[in-house]
């Protein structure tokens, strides 16, 4: 079986359309990025991916939903590695951002923009350390509220595009679903979202984020059976993010290269010893 190109066509050119339709709506409006409802916009954006999917898959394909998205919720050990990797991630790629010349450990979290000072009041009020407050809001709000942005997003990616590309194997799938999933966003930078003070280096951390993660969850996808695993994982790198930014002062243009970094490194520890590559074909 070869994949169907007119399908995966279809979905690509409506999804790209109807996000950042949405994105320029806003932006025209005089919405800003950093305001507080730009959360709510930027969580409808990420719904766009799943929502095409669904819709082409039932109303226009005719086909079912569930187990060919692998829309399952019941828990296995791949979830527990979707929840707890993240801040994994993020700790490791702050120790790296630290490494930089003139870079500052910030404890009071002044790398954090002022427009976040709602967000600084919530973490010290949990009366733990700023850094493991951090953490433990992130360990709350990956499965949960940003799951749910996140599951929107992956029911496309790792959902509709898994299955219609499941022929090119694991490598060529996860890679074209990621060089996919990187240009998506990359007009999302030209309309205000991201760091708007680098948004050069923004850019191609963004395109190197999505190529280098995109092989972790398309594993967690082909291990797990589940999508929802996949949208844990997403959820709570996008909910522990904020680590790598909070801690951290006059690190430059390129001070959360340690996220790419890091999961560079992840690649290479699960896929190069040949013991470790994916056993399982993936699901058609």
């Amino acid at each position: 079986m070869s994949p169907n190109w007119r399908r995966v066509a279809v979905f690509y050119v409506v999804t790209f359309a109807a996000t950042h339709a949405l994105s320029l709506g806003y932006v025209w409006a005089g919405g800003s990025w950093g305001s507080p409802n730009s959360f709510a916009v930027a969580n409808a954006l990420m719904l766009c991916p799943g929502a095409v999917a669904l819709t082409l898959q039932r109303l226009v394909f005719r086909e079912p939903t569930l187990e060919p998205f692998g829309l399952r919720f019941r828990p296995n050990r791949w979830f527990l590695f979707g929840w707890l990797f993240p801040p994994l991630v993020m700790v490791t790629a702050l120790a790296f951002s630290l490494l930089l010349p003139g870079a500052v450990f910030a404890p009071d979290m002044t790398g954090l923009p002022v427009e976040m000072s709602a967000f600084k009041q919530q973490v010290v009020g949990t009366g733990i350390p700023p850094l493991a407050g951090m953490l433990l809001i992130g360990l709350a709000l990956g499965p949960t509220l940003n799951a749910v942005g996140a599951l929107g997003e992956e029911i496309g990616w790792r959902g509709f595009l898994y299955k219609e590309l499941a022929p090119l194997g694991f490598w060529r799938c996860s890679l074209f679903t990621g060089g996919l999933w990187a240009l998506w966003h990359v007009p999302l930078l030209f309309e205000g979202y991201g760091d708007r003070d680098h948004p050069v280096a923004g850019g191609l951390g963004m395109i190197a984020f999505a190529l280098l993660l995109a092989p972790i969850l398309q594993l967690v996808r082909a291990q797990s059976g589940s999508v929802v695993a996949c949208a844990i994982l997403h959820g709570t790198m996008g909910s522990t993010r904020l680590v790598t930014v909070a801690f951290v002062r006059d690190g430059g243009a390129w001070a959360n290269a340690g996220i790419p970094l890091v999961l560079l490194a992840t690649n290479v520890i699960l896929f190069l010893p040949t013991e470790l590559l994916p056993r399982r074909s993936l699901e058609k």
